[in-house]
């Protein structure tokens, strides 16, 4: 933000943009316990309350965590499957494999009805579509469509992309973001050309659609989630509510 803009902001939201900011660029890493809050104050020239206002406010939001006579740390960042996995049919009780993403590019697309309506944005907003393919042992297994509104997120920067594991990380440690499913859908479906040739599979198999819909901690749609799964060598469970 703008450092004329961010003097508009209430003192407490500029110490939070500030403490987002500095966790970004990663001088307080994941489960690292951040300087108390007057030393804080001192550092931003406020007073602790108002430290201890930002502070709440990104607990609440996820972003940080507490620990009664210790502390308050950074939040570990959130994972885009949001508790879901793939292991081998049958396997219900094994151990999933790390899945490894690799980032295809953003673009800017607009809202169709449908999905204008589930984020209550007007038809045709502009979206960011962030497309990321999604492999195990190897093997190319999901592919995901990422919307994301551009009125909301309008900084997003492909470094960001290419350097933080996934989305839901991304918009937790640069926009101090949350998210959690609202909803979610599964279907069976045969892909577009693209998506084929994307997940190597044949012209007519049909692939696990996973549609999902997520919000911040506050309840407003966020994003939006096209998943499309290669399931004949491996099965989604979950793991538990995210």
């Amino acid at each position: 933000m703008h450092a004329k803009s961010l003097h508009r902001l209430p003192l407490y939201q500029q110490v939070k943009l500030q403490v987002l900011e500095r966790i970004a660029e990663g001088e307080w890493a994941s489960n690292e316990l951040l300087p108390s809050e007057w030393d804080l104050a001192d550092q931003f020239a406020v007073s602790q309350g108002t430290v201890r206002k930002a502070l709440t406010e990104l607990v609440n939001d996820g972003v940080l965590y507490r620990q009664q006579g210790r502390g308050t740390f950074v939040s570990a960042p959130l994972d885009d499957w949001a508790g879901l996995a793939m292991v081998s049919p049958g396997l219900l009780a094994e151990k999933p494999d790390r899945l490894l993403r690799e980032f295809l590019g953003v673009s800017r697309v607009h809202a169709h009805e449908e999905l204008a309506a589930a984020m209550g944005l007007r038809r045709s907003a502009p979206l960011h579509r962030i497309r990321m393919l999604w492999r195990m042992q190897g093997q190319v297994v999901a592919l995901d469509d990422v919307m994301l509104p551009v009125e909301r997120f309008d900084a997003i920067d492909t470094r960001w992309l290419r350097q933080m594991p996934g989305v839901w990380s991304l918009l937790q440690q640069h926009f101090g973001v949350r998210l959690r499913v609202q909803a979610e859908q599964w279907r069976a479906i045969l892909p577009g050309r693209e998506e084929m040739q994307l997940l190597a599979v044949a012209d007519g198999v049909p692939l696990l659609q996973y549609l999902r819909l997520s919000c911040d901690m506050q309840g407003v749609p966020v994003e939006w989630r096209e998943r499309w799964c290669v399931t004949d060598k491996f099965g989604l469970i979950r793991q538990g509510n995210p």
